[in-house]
């Protein structure tokens, strides 16, 4: 009678292992359409909220441009000479029509477009950076669902295993080839792995809720299937990545455009110490004829007060100018740390993915073949092939544990240096390639 169940669950144990996981509901169905990356990225850049704030943000900064070259804003007067003493017969006056324009000293101007110009280049930095977070956040939940599915895969493997050892022990059990303790581990191994699939499907619903806010979406509805991932090698070296980092990286961009500001606002400030131009043109009645008398005057704009305005303001600009410079150094040493920090990580997970893939899974199959022979053959009880199946379980969640932080890593790298390492990541923006 034991051989018999024996004989039955090996043969279900092998079947198991050939027709991989068990079948999926109709709602797993239904949201096992392919998912494609790229166009998960290219939706992104269209319709997240965060992407479009810092777009319009871009857009701003850089018709405030040419505000910033144009000249201050003429003032039109009329005045009345030579109004009756005590009367305020004003036909009786002469009148005069004026136009005044300030005129700021050469180089003001100028001054103030670098600032304009540099401005809008941090902004138009921020806004690549928003883009390559939003979409940095895409990939790795694409990362992740990949993940969860193919630990939903063995799981639910794991579940056909261990509910057929529970099956297994209850018929040794009930006659008397097992203890009742082998009968309870099994039933609460069964139990414990059905428990675990419910987990990761609520853990999967969270991510595909996360993706759809990420892509402007109503947050539970389906998400499909990633495609199949293939392991990859590191790209080029950190030092390389550098320098790409130092010309393409958004945010340390950002801290070198607002350098560039400050260094601007500091010759602004320096040249608001100069006097401007204030000219005047008057008009007198033109009821002397089509082009009466006219008057002109020349006045300075002195910056008397100097002392306790315009100095200070220089003083402030250089402050700034000297934060401004030493915080984009402090960047260029933290985007230096990121790069050297995820690339070894993604060398040290691409290194044990392939030991994975070509050694422990071929060894834990190899492990879990001889574990059958040996329990078919009475040398083994059935406590060490369920061993067996477990680790093999194991080391096939640990290659794509790795396989996905690989590229969840290259995923942080690409953000560090602010290129795409990745053929698929590559996706067209308003601001270049992200």
């Amino acid at each position: 009678m034991g051989s018999r169940f024996s004989r039955l669950l090996i043969v279900l144990v092998v079947c198991s292992l050939v027709t991989g996981p068990w079948p999926v509901t109709a709602e797993e169905s239904a949201a096992a359409a392919p998912l494609d990356l790229p166009a998960l990225l290219a939706e992104a850049v269209h319709v997240n909220p965060k992407i479009t704030a810092a777009r319009k943000s871009w857009e701003a900064a850089r018709v405030r441009i040419p505000q910033a070259t144009g000249l201050p804003a003429p003032k039109i007067g009329v005045e009345w000479e030579e109004i009756p003493r005590g009367s305020f017969k004003l036909n009786q006056a002469t009148i005069l029509y004026s136009l005044i324009q300030s005129l700021p000293f050469p180089g003001k101007l100028s001054a103030r477009k670098r600032v304009a110009v540099a401005e809008a280049q941090r902004v138009a930095a921020a806004y690549r950076q928003a883009e390559w977070e939003v979409l940095g956040h895409v990939k790795s939940t694409y990362y992740d669902l990949y993940l969860v599915d193919r630990e939903l895969e063995i799981q639910q493997q794991q579940v056909i295993w261990l509910n057929q050892a529970a099956t297994a022990a209850q018929a040794r059990y009930a006659t008397g080839m097992a203890p009742e303790a082998e009968l309870l581990r099994a039933q609460a191994a069964a139990l414990e792995a059905e428990n675990q699939i419910t987990i990761l499907t609520h853990r999967r619903h969270a991510m595909t809720a996360h993706l759809n806010h990420l892509l402007n979406r109503t947050g539970h509805g389906s998400a499909g299937t990633p495609g199949p991932l293939a392991l990859l090698p590191v790209p080029s070296d950190p030092d390389v990545l550098f320098a790409q980092a130092l010309d393409h990286q958004p945010e340390l961009l950002v801290f070198k455009f607002s350098a560039e500001r400050a260094a601007a606002s500091t010759r602004l400030a320096k040249r608001e110490l100069l006097p401007d131009l204030e000219t005047m043109f008057e008009l007198r009645d033109p009821a002397m004829g089509p082009i009466g008398p006219w008057d002109l005057s020349l006045a300075l704009v002195l910056p008397f007060w100097f002392w306790t305005k315009q100095r200070y303001g220089v003083q402030g600009a250089i402050a700034d100018q000297a934060s401004a410079e030493a915080a984009y150094q402090a960047m260029r040493n933290e985007i230096m740390t990121r790069v050297h920090e995820h690339w070894h990580e993604a060398a040290s997970a691409a290194a044990t993915a392939a030991l994975s893939q070509e050694q422990l899974l071929p060894l834990g199959r190899q492990a879990v073949g001889s574990a059958l022979a040996a329990y078919q053959g009475g040398r083994s009880s059935f406590m060490e092939l369920l061993e067996a199946l477990r680790m093999l379980g194991e080391q096939e969640r640990m290659y794509y544990q790795q396989l996905v932080s690989l590229e969840q890593h290259l995923v942080m790298l690409e953000e560090a240096i602010g290129v795409p390492l990745r053929p698929a990541h590559m996706v067209q923006t308003e601001g270049g390639v992200s």
